[in-house]
């Protein structure tokens, strides 16, 4: 059951990567314009918007069946992407992208709350399981920027389409080995027990500094590649650059449970903004290949901010509401924040007609969820006291 989840995991963020590395510029070679880009890539954040990952979240807790609305998910997410390997036509991709997106914003709250329940229930490391997901984005981004630049191809070669759909494919088939454990069925949430999430002072001002803090990372998630491209790099830079930043993201996953022991969840949030902060900054201020890869080493924030926030939720709600709790941190952060981010950065894009502003903007934006991030600390703290 554990390698089918870390598999999970891998393969759906080997797709993720090739998306995200490439598929905004494929579709700015394309003729699309910032504002198309980003109402296209920014789908699966709408879908969060309007609360899609909490409906398959209550689904999950409704049935009891997990694995189950997982395999859905994994079917939905293949079946949507595989329309794109033949379509041209802006509104075709967008009602394709939309399928995919309907599906694919599902997955993580729930394949986190059972990896997370798993490793709190059997004493496993549930950084070393989650590790999988940055391995699989380095491998999908590598991989596909080493191909497209070696293989003499454009930056809107059909070989970014055939890698997204074919990683998504795999992990559907895998998705079938799922298995339902008897240890995982819980009691099943009431909708007064649900709003009493909401009634927690610091777990509201979590989810919104959440929520800000994923606004300002939309710029590289987005307009990364489109920022080589305009300095006139390969797009091997592109690969390289996610590569040494998942690589570094697989490496402090791995040690994740270390870190949290020692620095604690809040100290680990504050820290990876802060990181988030700099290399927006390194990045908007150089034109050199050999920067923009080397400074992803701090790329590792992304993923020590997400897994201390599973953790956080894990830990601070009660076990029934698990799912729904992180669900609600995905509609949020991926939902809300990313649509919003997305949004605002493809119309600065237009607006300024250079990638790289768009990095100084983000590192102003990230202030706002530092200084809620020590604030919330400071909530925490008390009503541990308190306790």
């Amino acid at each position: 059951m554990n390698n089918v989840i870390r598999a999970y995991y891998f393969l759906f963020h080997v797709g993720l990567g090739c998306i995200g590395a490439f598929l905004p510029t494929y579709l700015k070679t394309e003729g699309f314009t910032g504002t198309q880009i980003s109402s296209i890539v920014s789908l699966g954040a709408l879908c969060g918007l309007v609360g899609v990952p909490l409906l398959w979240g209550w689904i999950s807790d409704k049935l009891q069946k997990p694995q189950l609305i997982l395999k859905i998910l994994a079917f939905g997410t293949f079946l949507g992407s595989i329309p794109l390997l033949f379509l041209k036509d802006y509104w075709l991709i967008f009602g394709s992208f939309l399928v995919y997106s309907f599906c694919s914003i599902g997955i993580m709250g729930i394949l986190d709350s059972i990896a997370s329940l798993r490793a709190k229930e059997k004493g496993f490391d549930f950084g070393k399981m989650r590790l999988f997901a940055p391995a699989g984005w380095f491998v999908g981004s590598v991989a596909l920027g080493y191909y497209i630049d070696l293989s003499g191809k454009t930056w809107n070669d059909i070989a970014v389409i055939i890698a997204i759909v074919l990683s998504f494919g795999l992990m559907f088939l895998n998705s079938l080995a799922l298995k339902q454990s008897k240890t995982e069925k819980q009691e099943r949430p009431t909708l007064l027990e649900i709003k009493e999430v909401f009634k927690n002072k610091y777990l509201i001002v979590f989810y919104i500094m959440g929520m800000i803090n994923i606004i300002g990372i939309a710029a590289y998630w987005v307009y990364y590649g489109p920022l080589v491209e305009s300095l006139g790099l390969s797009p091997k830079v592109v690969g390289l650059s996610i590569g040494v930043g998942t690589l570094s993201e697989v490496i402090f996953i791995f040690f994740f449970d270390k870190f949290k022991k020692w620095l604690g969840l809040d100290w680990l949030i504050i820290l990876s903004i802060a990181i988030s902060i700099l290399r927006w900054i390194i990045i908007a201020n150089t034109s050199n290949a050999a920067v923009l890869i080397g400074i992803q080493v701090l790329h590792s924030e992304i993923g020590l901010f997400t897994m201390a926030c599973v953790s956080f939720v894990t830990d601070n709600v009660p076990k029934k509401l698990v799912t729904t709790g992180q669900t609600i941190f995905y509609t949020l952060t991926y939902g809300v924040g990313q649509y919003v981010g997305i949004m605002l950065m493809g119309y600065l894009f237009d607006l300024f007609g250079n990638p790289a502003k768009l990095f100084v903007v983000s590192a102003f934006i990230h202030i706002v969820p530092l200084a809620l991030a020590f604030y919330n600390m400071r909530i925490h703290k008390k009503l541990k006291a308190i306790a």
